[in-house]
């Protein structure tokens, strides 16, 4: 049953390519394009800005697949932490259906772009429903975490859960194993199984029967929230 309860949390984040429904596009409107290659090396590096700024890069359950722009995990991760009077923005760089390379690819646009002081990256979920080898997933991620390190940007690892070692299906264990070693290995904070607390809660889960709710996001929020207090500056 566990198995059955990821495989139908993954295909969350592939919904958005089934024609069935559109989804909200990333929150990443006012974040201007990566310049060409040939000009990146003449452009100074953007400025960061004076509020800690947030860039969550993930995928439909980043972008907030069914629901209202303001209702995407971000937006209510950002609402959580302005109410406990820190100063931040967090930035929507969620795009639905988005694998590692996905992720990796737009990397410059989405991330450098802004120069965040923290990222938050919660991608994989896609390779695994799209049968593409862990390692090449765990490839994908381990370069954005090491150009974040390159840039000084700080970077928690979201994970999802993926139910526990399953001889059916070996490629489970294999991606439930790509998180924890990467975080040990780059020494970065790990957000365990993003979907806790919405996993099997129907009433958190949107009619299609996969995407969380606002409250099922909220669950996530409140989770993330706590989690990111300890790297943020302290409040004044």
């Amino acid at each position: 049953m566990r198995k059955i309860y990821f495989l139908l949390i993954i295909m969350m984040a592939l919904a958005a390519c089934s024609g069935q429904e559109t989804a909200p596009a990333a929150n990443v409107s006012d974040v201007p394009a990566a310049a060409p290659v040939s000009a990146q090396a003449e452009t100074p590096a953007p400025a960061r800005s004076e509020r800690f700024t947030i860039v969550m890069l993930g995928d439909s359950l980043t972008a907030g697949f069914g629901l209202a722009a303001d209702e995407a995990l971000p937006e209510q991760v950002a609402r959580i932490l302005r109410g406990k009077n820190f100063e931040v923005d967090v930035i929507n760089a969620g795009v639905s259906g988005d694998t590692t390379a996905g992720g990796l690819a737009r990397y410059d646009w989405s991330v450098t772009s802004v120069m965040p002081d923290l990222l938050i990256v919660a991608l994989g979920a896609n390779d695994f429903l799209n049968n593409i080898p862990a390692k090449q997933a765990r490839e994908n991620l381990r370069t954005i975490i090491t150009r974040a390190q390159a840039d000084d940007i700080a970077l928690i690892l979201a994970s999802v859960d993926a139910g526990g070692n399953d001889d059916d299906d070996p490629r489970i264990t294999e991606y439930a194993a790509i998180y924890p070693e990467l975080a040990a290995q780059y020494n970065v904070p790990l957000f365990e199984d993003i979907l806790r607390g919405v996993r099997g809660e129907f009433s958190l889960i949107q009619l299609d029967g996969l995407h969380p709710t606002r409250d099922g996001v909220k669950v996530i929020a409140q989770r993330l929230a706590k989690f990111v207090e300890a790297y943020l500056p302290e409040e004044e």
